[in-house]
């Protein structure tokens, strides 16, 4: 042994340590890119606490009662603009986010996002004069439609 590890096999003629934590979770690539892009906003489990950012867990899958809303969530500058630059990858971020954090408030029928509806949607990024307004608004647009959509 040396430091204190012992080696469980080599490669390339290096030691490798044994797993240190057996049984650990292992975070799959959308998660990892939730918590690197989006986690230390909205929080890592969804939730952001009191602040203007908006809480994911169990609300942000009422925008996707609606073509507008489905579309608002990707136009959103945070999202558009990101760092995250391969549209497959948002999109796979998006799904996490949607099938993961959205819980009650997804509706039946959530078709996941594609890379070309990212693609498309992030060529423009939403600017309008008064964010949270026109937030509210398709929010609401989007959750009567919910709402019709139970009632059925």
């Amino acid at each position: 042994m040396a430091l204190g590890v012992a080696a469980s096999g080599s490669v390339s003629g290096q030691a490798r340590a044994a797993d240190a934590v057996p049984n650990a979770t292992v975070l799959d690539h959308p998660r990892v890119g939730y918590l690197s892009h989006c986690g230390g906003c909205h929080g890592i489990e969804g939730y952001s606490g009191n602040t203007f950012v908006p809480t994911l867990r169990n609300a942000v899958g009422a925008f996707a009662c609606t073509d507008e809303g489905r579309e608002y969530l990707i136009r959103v500058p945070g999202v558009s603009m990101s760092l995250i630059r391969d549209d497959q990858e948002l999109a796979d971020i998006m799904n996490f986010v949607m099938l993961q954090l959205a819980g009650t408030s997804l509706p039946k029928g959530f078709h996941p996002y594609t890379a070309v509806e990212i693609h498309e949607w992030r060529q423009h990024p939403l600017s309008v004069p008064d964010f949270m307004t026109h937030r509210g608004q398709v929010l609401e647009r989007s959750l009567a439609a919910c709402a019709r959509a139970t009632d059925k």
